[in-house]
């Protein structure tokens, strides 16, 4: 029996990265094929996956006349394909396909909602984005959420009356806890020595994109206030810093540049020995759909201060594994910074903690069994 053509979509291909593993797990009862613009992830990720890959050029931010030449290839290029099911994914790439595939009547529509762009957004920007959320629930057959509070969020902002859908307890591709994991990296100097960091240094770290969006601002601001009071911390970011899209303000990129003790290491393709280097990991993020790094510091044994947010307070349980903080409150964040330099029980006890908490949630193979249990169940195979 030929298995259906099950095609993912997304607007950049680095996106892609979220169905690390589960391509070669859902490949049991599918033929996937991937769609996103080009680039050389694109590449890299079909031969890594040895699936298929269709190229449709997307921009992140809207932009009406691109946006119309993206939809027209994406109808061209998904006839071409006749996929049975399509599975779109993040925003734009979200709405194209989901779109595409209404006006083409493919059977199975599965939309896949990892985050609200429109959360931290005012203005007509609000409304637009809202609006293009509602109409790619509207097109699709099925909606799964990342996690409970997406789900809470669709409903309190009436993005649609559709029943949504959430698969295990959250998370797209869940953790791998045999890699993430102390036993995995056990050299703790060897990214301290690399960037001058001491080794009895207490590091605060962040991994992900340096942008506005991430609270990185307020991250830099509190650091600085906090390495006055206390010498001895350091901030390690790893992530890419965004210039054009949702940058940090001239002032913290320049701090960046000049404050020996914030080290910037760049886009890095294996975290695990950063995060390895790190205390604790901060997250003050505006919004999420569901935190995945905050998963991955917590597999490594790192208590977390997150953003009280979507997502991240499924993942973070304040005072057992971390601290959730209102988003852009500095006195919270610079508090419970303190907190975790100067309590070393409380360190303690949310470093035991973290790991067990996260892998009992999130463990990748159940994850990926529950993914393709629900997928059969939507395709009716």
């Amino acid at each position: 029996m030929k298995k259906p053509i099950f095609l993912i979509v997304t607007t950049v291909p680095q996106s892609l990265q979220f169905f690390r593993g589960q391509i070669q797990f859902l490949k049991q009862k599918f033929d996937i094929e991937i769609l996103s613009s080009s680039g050389e992830w694109m590449t890299r990720i079909c031969e890594r996956e040895n699936v298929k890959g269709h190229v449709v050029e997307m921009e992140r931010e809207i932009s009406i006349f691109k946006d119309i030449c993206s939809l027209f290839r994406m109808l061209v290029t998904m006839h071409r394909i006749h996929p049975d099911i399509v599975h779109g994914n993040t925003p734009k790439g979200g709405f194209i396909c989901m779109l595409s595939a209404f006006l083409l009547r493919i059977p199975k529509r599965i939309y896949y909602i990892h985050g609200l762009r429109y959360e931290g957004t005012t203005g007509l920007k609000r409304k637009l984005l809202m609006k293009m959320e509602s109409l790619s629930c509207w097109f699709a057959t099925d909606i799964i959420v990342v996690s409970k509070g997406v789900m809470k969020s669709l409903k309190k902002d009436g993005i649609t009356k559709k029943q949504t859908n959430l698969i295990h307890h959250g998370s797209i591709n869940g953790i791998d806890s045999s890699q993430f994991s102390l036993e995995t990296i056990k050299d703790v100097k060897c990214i301290r020595e690399q960037f001058g960091i001491p080794h009895d240094a207490f590091v605060f770290g962040f991994v992900g994109r340096i942008v506005k969006d991430k609270g990185i601002n307020e991250l830099i601001k509190v650091f600085v206030d906090l390495n006055q009071k206390y010498m001895n911390v350091f901030l390690l970011l790893v992530g890419k810093i965004e210039l054009k899209i949702d940058p940090i303000s001239l002032d913290n990129q320049e701090e960046i540049k000049s404050n020996s003790h914030i080290i910037y290491a760049g886009v890095q393709s294996d975290v695990r020995p950063f995060l390895r280097a790190m205390n604790v990991f901060t997250f003050p993020s505006y919004r999420e759909g569901f935190g995945i790094s905050l998963m991955e510091a917590q597999a490594m044994e790192i208590p977390c201060i997150s953003s009280n947010i979507s997502g991240c307070n499924e993942i973070i349980q304040d005072m057992e594994n971390g601290f959730l903080i209102e988003p852009k409150n500095e006195i919270g964040l610079f508090k419970a910074m303190e907190k975790l330099l100067l309590d070393t029980h409380l360190y303690t006890s949310m470093k035991r903690y973290s790991r067990k908490n996260v892998v009992a949630k999130y463990e990748q193979q159940k994850v990926w069994q529950k993914a393709l249990e629900t997928y059969t169940y939507i395709a009716n195979y």
